[in-house]
């Protein structure tokens, strides 16, 4: 597995710009902080993954990154959505958990092939 340390940190900010909106969207007070937190975080990973990852395989590469890249959409919209709307902490914590699962052992499973 190879990283590339230009697009890794690429998407290190490119999260940081995405948490520091959703930081300043959330006006929910229970939700803001965890909301800023744990998004930087899953849209790093997986816009990371999608980025600057590659496998020694160039088509579990390209699985990989189609894999990551959809998973990076979808918790990109669903961050969004919950910075709009008025959710509970457990709520969101349980979804976004539960992309997060399917995303890493998809991964997983890809990477082992």
């Amino acid at each position: 597995m190879k990283v590339n340390p230009f697009m890794a940190i690429l998407s290190l900010l490119m999260s940081a710009l995405i948490g520091y909106a959703l930081f300043e969207y959330c006006k929910e007070p229970d939700l803001r902080w965890m909301l800023t937190i744990a998004g930087s975080i899953s849209i790093f990973l997986t816009w990371g993954t999608t980025l600057a990852v590659s496998l020694e395989d160039k088509r579990a590469t390209a699985n990989l990154k189609v894999l990551s890249g959809i998973a990076a959409v979808i918790l990109t919209a669903a961050q969004c959505v919950f910075a709009f709307a008025h959710i509970k902490p457990v709520t969101y914590a349980l979804i976004t958990g539960f992309i997060l699962f399917v995303w890493i052992a998809a991964g997983y499973a890809i990477g082992k092939k």
